[in-house]
């Protein structure tokens, strides 16, 4: 049974993670991998997730799924992207 829309955005308020989709919080959960494992040396919050597509689709995700949900954590505010030359560099918030 889904929560109500008034319910989900207060606790949305204390956790973003609520209300994103399975596919979103799996997302997350390798994200946080790939911050442990490619965190830039200058900037320890920030990390590059090179060949995110290749690396994710043997666990299910189709390339269409991963930048679909990497919006929906950019729009939730917990995950920040900036480029930096031909890199992508992303924080998890």
């Amino acid at each position: 049974m889904p929560i109500p829309q008034t319910v989900s955005s207060g606790y949305n308020a204390i956790n973003p993670l609520v209300g994103l989709s399975s596919t979103a919080l799996r997302l997350y959960r390798a994200l946080e991998v790939f911050r442990d494992v490619f965190h830039s040396r200058n900037e320890w919050e920030w990390f590059r997730a090179p060949r995110l597509d290749k690396r994710l689709q043997p666990l299910g995700f189709s390339k269409q799924e991963i930048n679909q949900e990497l919006a929906a954590l950019v729009r939730a505010g917990i995950l920040q992207m900036r480029d930096a030359g031909n890199i992508r560099w992303d924080r998890l918030k």
